[in-house]
C-alpha cells in the first residue's frame, strides 16, 4: 500500500539515526526523523529530532521544454 517509509542513517564514527514517514493522502506525508551523535561534536548537542510535513506537487502540464541537439 506504500504508506509506511522505514530508514536508517550510520555515519562512520559520528553519528546513526533513524526516520519514519508515513502517507496520509496520495499527496501528503508526515514524518519524523532521529540522529544521535557519538563523536566529540556530542559536547554541544548529544541528538536531534525533526518533525517533517511532506507535499508533493505534480502539475498536469509540462512547464517548460529544452531541445537537445546531438
Amino acid at each position: 500500500y506504500e504508506k509506511l517509509e522505514l530508514g536508517v542513517t550510520y555515519r562512520l564514527e559520528d553519528s546513526f539515526g533513524a526516520m519514519v514517514n508515513f502517507g496520509i493522502t496520495k499527496d501528503l506525508r508526515i514524518g519524523y526523523a532521529y540522529d544521535h551523535i557519538v563523536s566529540d561534536l556530542d559536547a554541544t548537542t548529544k541528538s536531534s529530532h525533526e518533525f517533517m510535513l511532506l507535499w508533493d506537487v505534480s502539475f498536469s502540464k509540462k512547464v517548460s521544454t529544452s531541445p537537445r541537439f546531438f
